[in-house]
């Protein structure tokens, strides 16, 4: 799947080439194969990114349950706020127990797992299947082959904090609307 760059957007080089043919061109994006020159006044970030290089990210052994599952896992972006990341992971066939410290919301690529929480429910993951886990919880995985996701983590405020943080928000809102 080619990659793409907004091509009218403020900033872009590009703005004047025209796009592919697809849904890409339809929405008025351009393959990355052509974004050679870079100006340095792209505000998105953008990226390629074969499975073939994910790295090693070995599960806990004390969390395998069953088999020898390999990971392997990439981080993609990490998140403004610096509370969280998006990664690319993929996951060989084995039995684990899975400890989420961050919340977790994952969109299912390939494969199939089976993944049950703490009171007994299995979930089936697979392409296009989408999974929420919030931070504290654990989950059994039963990879029975391969799996590989992307996982959007995010560390969630402590509860304590959520208002004095939506204040901050609404106010850098507010600030912003009047610079401009």
């Amino acid at each position: 799947m080619p990659q793409v760059k907004k091509s009218n957007f403020p900033g872009s080089d590009l703005a004047g080439r025209i796009a592919p043919e697809g849904l890409a061109s339809k929405l008025g994006f351009q393959s990355n194969a052509e974004a050679t020159v870079r100006t340095g006044a792209e505000v998105f970030t953008l990226d390629r990114m074969p499975v073939s290089d994910l790295a090693p990210a070995p599960i806990r052994p004390e969390w395998i349950l069953e088999g020898s599952p390999r990971a392997m896992c990439r981080q993609l972006s990490g998140l403004s706020d610096r509370r969280g990341d998006v990664c690319h992971w993929s996951c060989t066939a084995g039995r684990f127990r899975w400890h989420y410290a961050m919340d977790e919301a994952v969109m299912f690529l390939e494969g199939r797992v089976e993944i049950t929480d703490h009171n007994g429910n299995t979930y089936v993951g697979e392409p296009g299947v989408n999974l929420f886990f919030p931070a504290g919880t654990v989950a059994e995985w039963h990879v029975p082959v391969y799996i590989r996701k992307i996982a959007f983590n995010h560390n969630p405020v402590p509860r304590y904090f959520r208002l004095a943080a939506r204040i901050a928000d609404k106010t850098r809102t507010v600030i912003s609307r009047l610079r401009k």
